[in-house]
């Protein structure tokens, strides 16, 4: 995994190259953020260029109208270095009328190029950073926490929508800026040199704070991420914690979770408006130290002057959002350290895929040797090896912590073995297209997932192939057509995750029907009536009696009555196979199969 972005540097002096080249590396690392067309660079350059004359020239204008009317004259004069220009005063008064207004529509200009620029980037970090998850291997996604992706598409995106902004208004601010400053050098030297000396002492006075602004950033941008994990969580408990009750103890974990965000929000809101006043407060105070300066020096035209001075303080107010625009960017690299992050890690494990079709006809599939763990030191499966036919049902079975959870995941191909080898028609499973056995093996899960949408929407899953016909089809197998027809709105009745159209039976042969709608060979099921009413296990067993011989079927059951139609049951135990028989023959020979039974018939019998 790549190295938290919000470390902390290390202490001790760098050399000037050292420090060139983590600049250089950061900005490689960033740049892709803030990739945007070339025409609408060229153009914020350009425009902030232009926008910069047409300011400076109106300020002369202004300071030289301005020192007519002092004199009572009638013609304006304005000198430009060597150059000097002399013109009747409703005429200054229409230019400058008219570089008022091409300066406001630059500026309008100047606004929306890096508004644009946020949107387009911003859209497409999303879609970037989605399909980048969308991508990656299961286990990148299964080890994180709930609320991890959800904070990076939203608050960190925002973040860096703002930086974009904020890189934007700092480029223009910086390039009028520096025209500005070029205009004062061509109405007066000193005041450029001082100008200079000025805005260069300023920034590098306020480098400290900034640096202290980032590492305050960094921990908010950590603290975001912890937050919406917790919040995530809040809603997923809210059923439990409705029954249970939000007790002291509770409620004071999530404040904890909201004090651990208010500190080092406090800071860096601070910083990043304090930082800013701070610029502005010295550099008028310089700028007075400076006038003093202009004054010794000797200016005697009054025009002159009073155009340097409205030069001055314009070009200080440009100097400020450049340092408001660094201050910005300090606050906001975190954020993207974390996105970038992600990205690097979601792009670093992809899904595991093969170039070979899958046979036209799954005869056999099975493991050998297949060992697997979640770590080195933690071995789950322990070699197995089975064969399936075609059309056997076959349960899985055994205590909790087997690994029974384990084998389904890899034999839907969400994990890799760390030996062994998932096989079809004795051939590496992994060799296969990815996008074939998404389409041949379907999966139920024990918790039914639903989106907010209708009742054809959950069943289709985004699978634009499938007709209503496919749909209806596929409900009928699920037991769950006569149902849905029933209801006012019949499969455009709209359900959700705590919709209350819908029962947990109900939900649950939706999503089976989700899984036969595509006609997959094979079909995992993770422990489908666990948590169903007599009527609805009925249903669910129905369907699944209708479907043997007809597709390959695996279903893991802790009761093995639901089991009992099963061709042959595999008992796992401490991650071996211990036994793969027939129910009759477990009966016989194996002691957990039959244990389990005899428990099974007692409580029947009570």
């Amino acid at each position: 995994m790549p190295a938290k972005a919000d470390a902390p540097p290390p202490r001790g002096r760098s050399n000037p190259f050292a420090v060139a080249r983590k600049a250089r590396a950061a900005w490689r690392r960033l740049a892709p953020f803030f990739q945007t067309s070339r025409l609408k660079m060229v153009l914020l350059v350009a425009g902030s260029v232009v926008a910069g004359v047409a300011e400076a020239a109106l300020l002369a204008i202004v300071g030289a109208i301005a020192g007519a009317l002092s004199n009572g004259a009638t013609e304006v004069t304005l000198k430009l270095g060597p150059v000097g220009l002399s013109e009747p005063l409703d005429v200054m008064f229409a230019v400058g009328v008219g570089m008022a207004i091409v300066r406001g529509a630059l500026q309008l200009m100047l606004a929306y190029l890096p508004a644009s620029m946020s949107a387009h980037a911003v859209a497409n970090l999303r879609r970037l950073l989605f399909d980048s998850f969308t991508g990656a291997a299961w286990p990148v996604k299964a080890s994180e926490r709930d609320g991890q992706f959800q904070s990076l598409m939203t608050t960190h995106v925002n973040a860096t929508s703002y930086a974009i902004i904020t890189l934007g208004t700092g480029i223009s601010a910086a390039l009028v800026f520096v025209t500005l400053l070029v205009s004062a050098f061509v109405l007066s030297l000193p005041a450029a040199v001082m100008l200079s000396v000025v805005s260069t002492g300023i920034f590098l006075m306020l480098r400290p704070v900034s640096r202290r602004l980032r590492r305050h950033a960094a921990a908010l941008s950590s603290e975001n991420i912890e937050y919406s994990k917790g919040v995530q969580e809040v809603v997923l408990m809210a059923e439990e914690t409705e029954v249970f009750g939000a007790s002291p103890e509770y409620l004071d974990s999530f404040h904890r979770q909201i004090d651990g965000i208010r500190r080092p929000m406090l800071r860096t809101r601070f910083l990043a408006q304090g930082v800013p006043a701070l610029y502005q407060s010295v550099a008028l105070l310089l700028l007075v130290l400076a006038l003093g300066v202009i004054a010794l020096v000797g200016m005697s035209e009054i025009a002159s002057l009073a155009a340097v001075v409205l030069i001055l303080l314009r070009a200080l107010t440009y100097g400020q959002q450049v340092q408001t625009a660094v201050t910005g960017l300090d606050e906001r690299v975190p954020f993207m350290h974390h996105l970038a992050d992600a990205v690097e890690r979601y792009t670093a494990n992809p899904r595991q895929d093969g170039d070979r079709h899958l046979p036209d006809v799954v005869e056999r599939i099975g493991m050998r040797g297949v060992r697997f763990g979640y770590g080195p030191d933690t071995e789950v499966l322990k070699g197995l090896t089975f064969s399936v036919g075609r059309g056997e049902a076959i349960g899985i079975a055994g205590p909790s912590g087997a690994g029974k959870s384990s084998l389904v995941q890899l034999l839907l191909r969400l994990r890799i073995p760390t030996a062994g080898a998932l096989e079809v028609n004795g051939t590496d499973a992994r060799e296969f297209r990815r996008d074939e056995w998404q389409r041949r093996v379907a999966y139920v899960p024990q918790t039914p997932q639903l989106v907010w949408g209708t009742v054809a929407d959950n069943i289709r899953f985004y699978r634009s192939h499938l007709t209503q016909q496919d749909i209806e089809a596929a409900a009928r197998r699920a037991q769950i057509h006569d149902e849905i027809m029933s209801w006012e709105n019949g499969y455009e009745t709209v359900v959700g995750q705590r919709a209350a159209a819908v029962s947990g039976g109900q939900r649950q042969r939706i999503c089976l029907a989700r899984a036969l709608a595509d006609r997959p060979e094979i079909l995992v099921l993770d422990e489908p009536t666990s948590a169903l009413d007599v009527r609805s296990e009925s249903l669910v067993k129905n369907s699944l009696h209708e479907l043997k011989g007809s597709i390959t079927l695996f279903m893991v059951g802790h009761r093995l009555s639901t089991l009992s139609f099963c061709d042959r049951i595999m008992v796992v135990a401490d991650g071996r196979l211990e036994a793969f028989a027939p129910p009759s023959e477990l009966q016989a020979t194996n002691s957990f199969y039959r244990e389990v039974t005899e428990l099974t018939r007692q409580q029947s019998g009570s």
